[in-house]
């Protein structure tokens, strides 16, 4: 079977956009164009959706991401969607805030831009033995989920569709990923 990862191609009349494809930042100078604005939202087959950011760290394949509004919060330009691989602890203090989670299908180095997948058949970065069709739980491993319980850091919407026999990236089924609030 083809690697759904490379089959991800945008639906919505978007032309000359790579859901692969990462970008330098468009400094002065740059010749580098974005072939979109930060923020912006794509559909793509499989009933996904992928969001235009910066890494504001290393991001590797198939990590979960967090994302916060950072990068010019202080401009009078619109702060841009800034995803860090998600752990625990950032999803505590993110997540209250209804931060948004994203899934890496291509690796993001820190600083430059590129897309993350919302919602469709991501692949997802889980832990060894997370059972599928199970809830995932934030880990104190950047990126990576588990099927081990973790008070406050529950992410809804999001399932996988098989186990993880060992630390791989599985394909998920992911609508609107959130932290899901604590009951206790």
């Amino acid at each position: 079977m083809a690697d759904q990862t490379t089959n991800n191609y945008v639906t919505d009349g978007k032309i000359g956009v790579d859901l692969t494809a990462t970008y330098a930042s468009t400094s002065a100078g740059s010749t580098s164009l974005f072939p979109a604005t930060p923020n912006e939202n794509v559909s793509s087959n499989n009933n996904g959706r992928f969001i235009f950011a910066k890494a504001a760290s290393e991001v590797a394949q198939f990590d979960c991401v967090i994302f916060s509004t950072y990068e010019n919060s202080a401009s009078t330009t619109a702060p841009i969607a800034q995803a860090v691989p998600i752990t625990t602890t950032n999803a505590n203090a993110l997540g209250s805030g209804g931060a948004t989670i994203g899934f890496a299908q291509s690796s993001v180095t820190s600083g430059y831009y590129g897309w993350f997948m919302l919602n469709g058949t991501p692949r997802v970065s889980l832990l060894i033995g997370c059972q599928p069709k199970s809830m995932l739980y934030t880990t104190a491993t950047a990126g990576k989920l588990d099927d081990t319980t973790v008070s406050g850091c529950l992410i809804g919407g999001l399932v996988a569709n098989t186990s993880a026999t060992s630390a791989s990236a599985v394909f998920c089924m992911a609508n609107n990923a959130h932290i899901q609030a604590s009951n206790g």
